[in-house]
């Protein structure tokens, strides 16, 4: 039983929009993909969620995103949320990050552009 919960821990969790189409064929491409089971993806809206969140930093507050909280606990948001999860992937996927190279206030302006846009489904 130790053994489980200690591989629960090494796990970097993905916090997405539950409510969220674009969101939701996110999750579902991280987990076909995350053959290693490094990423555990939780709605923001179901309890585990909702707890993890109010572990969130202050910084990340309000903001409309998906997050990513590494195995040591730091907290990433946006286009950097996004990087830290294509790094977890296997490749090809992880030569999309990449996109570490576009500064980032200018990745963050895309990705809040294309999260404005996206459909929210209730």
């Amino acid at each position: 039983m130790a053994e489980h919960s200690d591989s629960i821990a090494a796990q970097s969790i993905v916090l997405i929009d539950g409510y969220c189409p674009v969101c939701t064929g996110w999750a579902a491409f991280i987990n076909k993909r995350d053959k290693t089971g490094r990423l555990s993806v939780v709605a923001q809206e179901t309890d585990r969620g909702r707890t993890l969140l109010k572990e969130q930093p202050s910084n990340l507050s309000g903001l409309d995103s998906v997050f990513f909280v590494d195995e040591s606990g730091r907290w990433s948001a946006r286009s950097s949320a996004t990087i830290h999860i294509l790094l977890r992937l296997p490749l090809p996927y992880r030569l999309g990050a990449i996109i570490w190279m576009v500064p980032r206030p200018i990745r963050d302006a895309a990705y809040d552009l294309y999260a404005s846009r996206r459909r929210r489904t209730i």
